[in-house]
């Protein structure tokens, strides 16, 4: 998955001149951890909660310039979500500003972001039921799967369980549980299968 599929675009920015307590209390009032500061469309820094949150305390007049981080880690938008996740990681940052070739802030990649995307991709945006499935030895683990597989609209998962050899575990999203039963009935397989 791309980051420009699921990023957030044309992020709410200030620029360098800008205030440090109004973009604080801007911050906050948002529920924002950092702004991009951008000047002339070209992105010039990062500002985060804990770069303003010392400057507040101060008597002197402060400017975003003076406690931002410039020259900020960015990533383009046609880069995959596995590397701004990887960047996010091993960096420890929330967000990773998304700029274009010629340097514009064109979007911004937050944990939610990858997170979203991630649910989204797994089919977790809707609910999937688990399902305990007992196949008697002797049965064809992957005929079964197949069935599974013809009634629900996605597995997300299928595994064996360490509690015994004949116990398999799967994730389903809008299982068509009673066409399963009459494939499975029709196959002659004796299946169990237990939904919660």
């Amino acid at each position: 998955m791309l980051i420009k599929d699921c990023m957030t675009l044309s992020p709410l920015n200030v620029p360098p001149e800008a205030d440090a307590k109004v973009t604080f209390n801007l911050l906050k009032e948002r529920g924002f951890r950092q702004f991009p500061v951008v000047k002339d469309g070209r992105l010039v820094g990062i500002v985060t909660d804990r770069d303003l949150r010392a400057a507040i305390v101060q008597e002197n007049h402060i400017i975003v310039a003076d406690v931002m981080s410039p020259s900020p880690v960015t990533i383009s938008e046609d880069k995959t979500v596995e590397e701004a996740a990887q960047i996010i990681h091993d960096r420890k940052f929330n967000a990773l500003p998304v700029v274009s070739t010629q340097g514009e802030l064109v979007g911004i990649i937050t944990v939610t972001d990858i997170l979203n995307g991630l649910l989204n991709l797994l089919g977790f945006h809707r609910k999937p039921m688990r399902v305990k499935v007992n196949i008697p030895k002797g049965t064809d683990v992957y005929e079964i799967l197949r069935l599974i597989s013809m009634c629900s609209e996605k597995v997300l998962s299928f595994s064996s369980s360490g509690e015994s050899e004949d116990t398999f575990y799967c994730w389903l999203i809008d299982c068509d549980f009673e066409e399963l039963d009459r494939r499975l009935k029709k196959e002659n397989l004796n299946v169990g299968l237990t939904y919660s």
